[in-house]
């Protein structure tokens, strides 16, 4: 029997994750709500905002990793600079920038973001947005290490996995960004 590698094999260059990081194959299920309790989603702006930032932030790869779980949809859709990005791709991206973090780690900034639900119950529809990934570090040509952004526009279309109303499911199906990496003036990050 062949088993599925946790990596994308149209990007050779990227190494399976370790097992012992890798999502656990059982299908995350948030708690359900009491039926009388009344139950709003949040905004699609507060929810990628407080998903990102999780992505991003966590405190350890394997947190980063079930963030990725639980923002991503498995068969996400998605580019970066126009090449093609599955979610383990996209794994192996966050990974290598949480190991060039600096010493104080990863900081997400959100700039804008402009939603567009697909009707009131906010459990599905699109949103565009800016934000600012602060806090890498790498080597510079002369090998010394210097501070750099990465600067990324999104546009993502966000949708529930589950019918139950009471369940926030929403994950990110569809991802499209640009990104670039900007040098952080030395005297602007004293």
């Amino acid at each position: 029997m062949q088993t599925e590698t946790p990596f994308d094999i149209a990007h050779p260059g990227l190494h399976p994750l370790p097992h012992s990081l890798y999502p656990s194959s059982t299908p995350y299920s948030p708690p359900a709500l009491h039926p009388s309790t009344q139950f709003r989603l949040k905004t699609l702006t507060d929810w990628s905002t407080a998903h990102i930032r999780a992505v991003f932030e966590a405190a350890s790869d394997a947190a980063a990793l079930r963030a990725i779980e639980d923002t991503f949809a498995e068969r996400l859709e998605g580019s970066v600079n126009g090449a093609p990005l599955s979610r383990p791709h996209l794994a192996q991206m966050v990974l290598a920038m949480r190991q060039s973090a600096g010493p104080r780690g990863l900081r997400v900034e959100w700039v804008q973001a402009q939603e567009v639900p697909g009707d009131a119950t906010l459990r599905d529809g699109s949103l565009g947005g800016m934000y600012v990934i602060r806090g890498i570090q790498r080597a510079t040509p002369s090998g010394h290490p210097a501070l750099f952004e990465r600067h990324k526009t999104v546009a993502v279309r966000i949708e529930s996995e589950l019918l139950d109303p009471r369940i926030d499911s929403r994950r990110i199906t569809s991802l499209v960004f640009v990104a670039s990496d900007v040098r952080v003036n030395r005297q602007t990050a004293l």
